[in-house]
Formats: C-alpha cells, structure tokens, sequence
C-alpha cells in the first residue's frame, strides 16, 4: 500500500525541491487536488508507458490508458489557473522563481514533461499491477474527484509513519 500512495503522490512529491530544503513542502489539499487534476493525464500517460512491458495485454492500461488520460487531458486547461501556483510552490521557490518569469505556455509544458518523465521513471515495475487494478478502480471518476481521493489519502497518510513523499498536506 506504501508503494501504491507513493506513486500515486509523484506528481506532487516529484518536485525538484532544494536539497538544502529541511522542512517538506507545506500544500493544502485544495492546492494538492487542483495540482493533482491538472498533473493526472501525464501521470497516467506515464504509469502507462513504464508499465507496459510487465503489464499483461488485456490490462486496464494497456487497453484504455491512453484513452483515460485523453479523456482526463480533455479537462486540463480549466485546473492550469489553480494548478500553477501549486506547481510554482511545490518547486521550491529557486526555480519558482526562474520558472515564474517564463511565459505561461512555456511552463504548462514544463509541467507536463516533468510529471510525465518523472513518474514514469520512479515507478518500480513490481507496483504496477496494484497501480493498473487502482487506475481502473479510480477511472470512471471525473479527475477532480480522483484528484480529490489522492489529496484525500495524502492527508490521512502525513499522520502515518514513516511518512510517505516529500511535500505534506497543510491545512486550506
């Protein structure tokens, strides 16, 4: 189950944050779900793409993961003006700051390529059948409402030991 939230939470914990940085990035969970919901179609372009040679072919993933995140990508633009500032905090404010003065194009396309390329990499392929059986489980839910759930789990998570990611919940 650890191994399941973690990935679930490397949208969010995948942050370059300092390595310098002591204390975790702080996101409320209305940061953390418009972040989530606008992060969701490359998470799962890329659990897709990483999983695909363990994955047998009738798996969820193999057979509706690109239509998933199509479907979720179709609703991307209206969390971008919520997402961002979440995005820009969760960087760490050194490259907030660099990134902050790009044009806004520019920096939805470094988050994409960021979360897509990220979650693709961390993803241990032996997790990837529990996270094709939860993107299933999670599919039929508008991506705010999955959003939601994973902000939602994050939460109830920060109380668990030891903790799980690298940017904890605070409150809204």
């Amino acid at each position: 189950m650890k191994r399941l939230l973690g990935t679930m939470f490397c949208l969010l914990a995948c942050a370059p944050v300092s390595a310098t940085a002591a204390a975790p990035v702080c996101l409320s969970r209305t940061e953390a779900t418009s972040l989530l919901a606008y992060a969701l179609p490359q998470a799962i372009s890329g659990t897709a793409k990483r999983c695909a040679p363990v994955l047998p072919a009738n798996a969820f993933l193999r057979r509706h993961g690109g239509d998933l995140a199509a479907r979720y990508a179709a609703q991307k633009a209206k969390y971008w003006p919520n997402a961002k500032p979440a995005f820009l905090k969760a960087l760490g404010p050194d490259a907030a700051g660099t990134i902050a003065n790009l044009p806004d194009d520019t920096t939805r396309q470094l988050a994409d390529t960021f979360v897509e390329g990220f979650v693709s990499q961390q993803i241990a392929l032996k997790s990837c059948d529990k996270l094709d059986i939860a993107i299933d489980l999670l599919s039929p839910l508008p991506p705010e409402n999955t959003a939601g759930l994973i902000a939602l789990t994050m939460e109830v998570a920060s109380t668990a030991e030891p903790k799980v990611g690298k940017i904890a919940l605070c409150k809204d």
